[in-house]
């Protein structure tokens, strides 16, 4: 429970979003004194140009156990991870679809580093990288993110699991690695790629526009991701991004990273991947009493209009 998060929905209604300008914006330089605490920085010429600090008001608390223990037939812990809140840029002004190639490198550098580093804490199994853009929720519209590391798998991601666990029980390979050989054959589905990477609408995508970027090769961990790699990986979300704004006119949109378990377990079954599901206000009741999602926009189609929206990177 984050019960000081509460405040704000008590406080605030969808359709009247806390405006920015309230106070100073903390992500920007010279407001450090606002969140002072560094966990990370990466350095830009003379300023800083990526910076990772506590976030304020964590999903989760760094200190403690989880203590795992019985309520009744229910489990329950306390709320115990890393909750690290990274300001992507010192530029107030700047979206990721806007980073320049060097600037999204040393984000992505960034994630990596904090990865390894929080896979040193014995307690974290998972770490995830969580990007909001245009969130109605959001206090600040200066670029940032989250860096999250939990003690267990979350829901979402263990019905990842279990489902490439599976398949490669019964096939012997990685369900993502097919999944990638069927969308190069097909193409139909394809948004961008180049070697080392590709982007592509999910077949049966359960959001309208719904992009994946997933490395070619087989890959369970981000934490090993080469320094050769994070250039062609950059100019794919950097792109992707581009063609959402391009196409459908800047919509709010969640980035997630998903990869295997801290440990080195499912190696060979699960593939890193980032995920981008723009909000475009479609999830209707169905979808949350029954977890059946309707799409109206077949993945084939969103993948055309999102080609036509730039050329091709590179």
């Amino acid at each position: 429970m984050a019960p000081e998060r509460g405040l704000d929905l008590v406080s605030r209604r969808a359709d009247s979003p806390l405006p920015e300008g309230s106070g100073p914006c903390p992500f920007c330089p010279g407001n450090e004194h606002l969140n002072p605490e560094e966990i990370a920085v990466a350095p830009d010429g003379d300023a800083w140009g990526v910076r990772v600090t506590p976030d304020k008001r964590p999903l989760l608390r760094i200190e403690g156990d989880p203590e795992r223990r019985a309520a009744g037939m229910f489990d329950v812990m306390n709320s115990i991870g890393a909750h690290e809140l990274v300001a992507d840029t010192s530029d107030h002004e700047v979206a990721w679809a806007d980073f320049p190639r060097a600037h999204m490198i040393r984000l992505l550098e960034m994630y990596r580093a904090r990865t390894v580093d929080l896979r040193g804490d014995r307690r974290f199994r998972h770490v995830f990288v969580l990007k909001n853009h245009g969130a109605a929720w959001s206090r600040y519209v200066h670029a940032h993110s989250h860096v999250i590391a939990t003690p267990f798998t979350p829901k979402r991601l263990e019905e990842e699991l279990a489902g490439a666990r599976e398949y490669h029980r019964m096939r012997e390979r990685c369900v993502f690695c097919d999944q990638l050989s069927e969308e190069i054959r097909a193409a139909t589905r394809i948004v961008a790629r180049n070697d080392e990477f590709v982007t592509f609408t999910p077949f049966a995508s359960e959001y309208p526009y719904e992009m994946w970027i997933a490395p070619v090769k087989h890959a369970a961990d981000f934490g090993t991701i080469t320094d050769a790699a994070l250039a062609p990986l950059a100019d794919l979300l950097v792109d992707a991004l581009a063609r959402l704004r391009d196409a459908l006119r800047n919509p709010p949109y969640s980035v997630v990273l998903h990869a295997g378990p801290l440990d080195g377990s499912d190696r060979a079954e699960f593939h890193w991947h980032w995920e981008i599901v723009p909000h475009l206000g479609h999830e209707l009741g169905m979808e949350w009493a029954t977890g059946i999602f309707s799409n109206p926009v077949p993945p084939e189609d969103a993948a055309r209009l999102l080609v036509a929206a730039r050329p091709m990177p590179g």
